[in-house]
């Protein structure tokens, strides 16, 4: 369980915490982030805040990457 935001610098990137051969359930923020609540319920709900690298990606640029970062783990 894993949620991207960019509220806080120096997350871990997903590529380092993602395991490979698993199921992965990742939340990809609207336009203009998470709120802090909401990255706090999803914290509270088992949620690891990660990275997806340190550009600000679009919602719909950030699914691609992270669907790419886990295919390549399980390349």
């Amino acid at each position: 369980l894993f949620i991207a935001h960019c509220r806080e610098e120096n997350l871990p990137h997903l590529k380092n915490n993602c395991p490979a051969a698993t199921d992965v359930t990742l939340l990809i923020g609207p336009e203009g982030d998470f709120s802090r609540s909401e990255i706090s319920l999803a914290n509270q709900a088992g949620f690891k805040n990660i990275s997806l690298g340190t550009a600000r990606l679009r919602t719909e640029t950030a699914g691609i990457v992270a669907c790419h970062i886990i295919n390549l783990l399980n390349d």
